[in-house]
């Protein structure tokens, strides 16, 4: 071989060496093993367990019970409610792939408050016609509630989960691309509606009677993860009726909000917009909303292909189990009005590229920015509504009935409290099932599901 020869064959190895090095490099640098801890080992535990003590203090101070010498009726509950439509006046982006601005609209958006006072506390409850409740956008209504309404010491969050509805209210790379950014004017304008709704809950307040219950649905939805799994097919209310016999209901189910098409640029708020139109139709209710349940496993039957017709009867299906249902509970006067928000500390982010390699923490962080979770409480009567950051499974639901038995109370799960963590299912699907609910989407790891499944528990110990 020539001298040129040897320095060619030389100049290509070394070439060779460095690439692999970089190559090497670049896997150090950016993918690490999935940490299977188990979760009640983990310092990430032992931190959030820590603060347990100091919620049950702050229970107490909100006096759970009135003196001996009086009665929830003579200081009852109050709950006034509102709605705002969220429409824009102009057309924006819908979240997910449909980068345009939509260009027919099916059914409005809105957010719905209930505002609820018992002379201690003061608290909102305020739910959205949108895909998910972003720390961006939680961060500037809780804001302008401290300035406009400073008595109220708790805002319970949550979101409808619609795939089809307004952009345009989150931040980092991943918020752009799939929601659109953080665009002031949608924001202010949310911001704007949500005070407009709670004017309208404040000018509402009237003494309630409250109640809950729960009614099984048939061949509406389903579990997506395992045919064979654990099916949640009930759906939930809080039902409220004031002195001048208006009925107000809170719903949850665990169907996830998928019914529209997503290929098409409409805004809708899936089948919970029509469910509701229906619900309020009824000359008997005066107010109705909507939370997603523990929606981690569980989508809606019949959905594909697409049809709108096909969409409203789902949605009146569902309203027709709601109605019947709010016949049957019984309601109360009650003093009982708690909330408390507890901090959540997670497993390092877990987006995993295979069984058992993920993206390194900080790669995870940089698109979706670094995010602190905490779970909310409401406790109104005996009915207690935990708001997650997760989209938890609803093969857990089965897990709570027990305690709920021994302590008289009943258990409403909501999603999209303010933060948005992934997926939470069980841990038998985490290393079996590839799928997008447990891979992609399963953003902090093993065993997560069991974790919140603890949390849980314990809230309905101390509440």
């Amino acid at each position: 071989m020539t001298e040129v020869g040897i320095l060619s064959e030389h100049r290509k190895m070394k070439a060779l060496v460095i690439t692999v090095v970089l190559m090497l490099l670049a896997g150090v640098l950016l993918f690490t093993s999935v940490d299977q801890t188990p979760y009640d080992q983990a310092s990430f535990y032992r931190t959030t367990m820590a603060r347990k003590d100091s919620l049950v203090l702050q229970l107490q101070a909100q006096g759970q019970t009135p003196p001996h010498t009086q009665t929830p009726t003579q200081f009852p509950l109050q709950a006034g409610w509102g709605m705002s439509n969220i429409t824009p006046p102009k057309p924006v982006r819908l979240t997910g792939k449909n980068f345009k601005p939509y260009q027919q609209v099916y059914d409005s958006v809105f957010v719905r408050t209930f505002l609820f006072d018992n002379g201690i506390n003061r608290v909102l409850l305020i739910g959205y016609d949108l895909w998910i409740m972003h720390p961006v956008l939680a961060g500037a209504v809780k804001e302008a509630i401290t300035v406009e309404f400073p008595e109220v010491n708790g805002v319970y969050f949550t979101a409808n989960h619609s795939h089809t509805s307004i952009g345009g209210w989150a931040s980092g790379l991943l918020g752009e691309l799939i929601i659109g950014g953080n665009k002031e004017g949608t924001v202010d304008f949310i911001v704007d509606q949500t005070l407009r709704s709670i004017h309208q809950a404040e000018k509402k307040l009237d003494t309630v009677q409250v109640g809950s219950g729960a009614i099984a649905t048939q061949g509406l939805v389903v579990n997506r993860l395992d045919e064979t799994g654990k099916v949640d097919n009930l759906l939930r209310i809080l039902k409220m009726t004031n002195t001048r016999g208006q009925v107000a209901l809170f719903n949850t189910y665990p169907a996830h909000s998928v019914y529209m098409n997503k290929d098409i640029n409409t805004l809708s708020a899936d089948y919970p917009g029509p469910f509701l139109e229906y619900l309020q139709d009824h000359s008997d209710i005066d107010f109705a909303s909507f939370s997603p349940g523990a929606t981690g496993s569980h989508t809606p039957v019949g959905r594909k292909p697409f049809a709108h017709e096909k969409m409203l009867g789902y949605a009146r299906e569902l309203a027709r189990y709601s109605y019947d249902l709010q016949g049957q509970v019984k309601t109360s006067y009650t003093q009982t009005l708690k909330f408390m928000e507890w901090p959540v500390n997670m497993r390092s982010a877990h987006f995993r590229i295979s069984n058992h390699w993920r993206l390194r923490p900080w790669v995870f962080n940089l698109l979706m920015g670094q995010n602190q979770a905490s779970i909310t409480v409401l406790r109104i009567g005996n009915t207690v509504m935990v708001g997650l950051p997760v989209e938890l499974s609803g093969e857990f639901y089965q897990e709570f009935e027990e305690l709920c038995r021994q302590r008289e109370l009943s258990l409403l799960i909501t999603s999209f409290n303010g933060w948005y963590m992934g997926y939470v299912n069980p841990e038998k699907y985490y290393f079996t099932l590839n799928r997008t609910e447990t891979r992609e989407m399963n953003w902090f790891g093993y065993q997560n599901g069991e974790y919140f499944v603890e949390l849980i528990k314990h809230i309905l110990e101390i509440v």
